[in-house]
């Protein structure tokens, strides 16, 4: 499958010193490059964004950080961008190339609510541990995207606990044996070892695979405690819409591959004005 007129777009909401909304900026028609790390890990994905040769007045209205960065990507043969990465900003730093600009953003899914964000939560006796993630969630104001089934379990003695948000919810998910992570400002509960329940994504020549799947170990941190799983690296024209967490089926004529998997890790990078265009995924056996 070849796919051209590649298009990125990059929206800034711009906060004050007290964290309130102050403005946007909608960049588009320039060059845009990313380099974009997501997984199921506790710690926040990050994205490096770099935007050639804004005009002087819009990099001043850009703050060293706290700012709330999207990117939008796709192509606008097949449908046009979709939401590749948001998240907040925690470095900006400008470089003079003459005769280019260069605005480089660092950038943290959910870095103000799990790194910075401490919050204090205290629960009547008999509460339910499913209830205490949904008044988490609402506590630092994400949406729940996916809530895996599980059996509710009841903290007898109610439930408090202070500190941050992030620490706060492994205990929670651990007791209920989920995990956890932030996907564009959105929170996935998910099992240990398995996926959310949506059908999975087809990664084929068909579907714009590039090159041959490679066959990779997912060494845990518990690798000689516990049997560690086999997986494949893939590469594929980019795919904004696949997240850590959920699943997809590779099909490789070539080392007779036909296997679902569940996504563990997603790389993407981009360059509007160069020759990168992809997505690596990292998926292990279910």
């Amino acid at each position: 499958m070849t796919l051209f007129n590649r298009k990125a777009t990059v929206n800034i909401i711009l906060y004050n010193n007290t964290v309130s909304p102050v403005g946007s900026l909608n960049i588009e028609n320039l060059r845009i490059s990313f380099q974009i790390i997501k997984s199921t890990s506790w710690s926040t994905n990050t994205c490096s964004l770099q935007i050639y040769n804004l005009k002087k007045d819009v990099r001043a209205q850009i703050k060293d950080f706290g700012d709330e960065i999207s990117i939008f990507a796709g192509y606008q043969d097949n449908g046009g961008t979709q939401l590749l990465f948001v998240g907040d900003s925690t470095k900006v730093f400008h470089i003079f190339q003459q005769p280019e600009i260069i605005t480089n953003i660092e950038c943290g899914d959910g870095e103000r609510i799990l790194n910075q964000k401490i919050i204090s939560v205290s629960y009547g006796s008999r509460i339910s541990a499913r209830s205490i993630l949904r008044l988490i969630a609402q506590e630092i104001g994400v949406n729940i995207a996916f809530f895996a089934t599980t059996e509710d379990k009841i903290y007898e003695q109610g439930f408090q606990e202070n500190g941050l948000a992030k620490d706060i919810l492994d205990m929670v998910c651990k007791y209920l044996d989920l995990t956890w992570s932030i996907q564009n400002k959105d929170l996935y509960l998910i099992k240990i070892n398995e996926s959310t329940y949506k059908p999975p994504y087809i990664i084929s020549q068909n579907s714009g695979m590039i090159s041959v799947p490679q066959r990779y170990t997912y060494k845990r941190r518990d690798l000689f405690r516990a049997q560690p799983r086999q997986g494949y690296k893939v590469r594929t024209l980019l795919r904004p819409e696949i997240l850590p967490g959920e699943k997809i089926t590779i099909i490789s004529d070539q080392i007779n591959l036909n296997e679902t998997l569940y996504v563990d890790t997603v790389k993407h990078v981009g360059d509007t004005f160069g020759n990168t265009w992809e997505s690596e995924i990292e998926a292990i056996s279910l």
